[in-house]
């Protein structure tokens, strides 16, 4: 049950947060506080309090933020978090906008899932590697709402269905989208980022491997295939 557990991402304040943070879609006039902001995905490091203290983003750049930063979902120490960052750019450190947690599950077996696989619709976006070849990255809508009657909360995770081996020893590895609305209302859209570690596949990547992720959209199954 734990395994299952942390295979898991829980979504519902974590929505809520991703919007606030990604909102800012425009820029001040002049030199004001948001002229020179940037937005990066970064994996973020707290240091011994729990603080948030500094960030490596996935282009290289290894930033001290200006003043470090206490935030629920990072609150364990010497840790690194995978996240969203707003911030200016202030010599070689990170002056703070806004910074949200990224969901970077497990990836899991189906043989794993107690209750089985959930594939509930999601609307998707976009679909990258990151520059440093360490995350596949999901860019996805969700649908939620509220209700007079408590529900569940929806979450999202990713499943390996297999690994095939070609001729030439290259490995394409064969993904799942695992989403379960959970019984939530879906009144209204939500934009939720997902990044899974390329480090946690069930194969050493390499030169010339694929990753294929198939996902349940409210149009139809689509799959997105990552080539290195």
């Amino acid at each position: 049950m734990k395994k299952f557990i942390r295979f898991l991402v829980i979504i519902s304040s974590l929505i809520s947060v991703l919007n606030t943070s990604c909102t800012r879609e425009t820029y001040e006039s002049g030199d004001g506080k948001y002229s020179y902001m940037r937005a990066d995905f970064v994996d973020a490091h707290t240091n011994a309090e729990g603080k948030l203290f500094s960030v490596m983003t996935d282009e290289g750049d290894s930033l001290l933020l200006t003043v470090p930063e206490n935030r629920n979902w990072a609150a364990k120490a010497d840790t690194t978090f995978r996240s969203l960052l707003y911030y200016n750019k202030v010599g070689n450190k990170a002056e703070l906008i806004a910074i949200s947690s990224v969901p970077a599950p497990l990836i899991r077996e189906l043989s794993d899932l107690e209750e089985g696989m959930k594939s509930d619709p999601v609307r998707f976006v976009s679909s990258w590697t990151s520059a440093n070849r360490r995350y596949l990255n999901l860019e996805l809508m969700l649908m939620t709402g509220t209700t007079s009657e408590e529900v569940a909360l929806q979450k999202i995770g990713c499943v390996c269905d297999s690994v095939s081996t070609a001729s030439d020893g290259s490995h394409h590895v064969w993904l799942s989208f695992y989403h379960d609305q959970s019984g939530v209302p879906e009144y209204y859209s939500s934009k939720v980022y997902m990044s899974i570690m390329t480090s946690r596949l069930p194969v050493q990547i390499k030169e010339g491997d694929q990753v294929s992720i198939l996902i349940n959209t409210y149009t139809g199954k689509i799959t997105r295939t990552f080539s290195f």
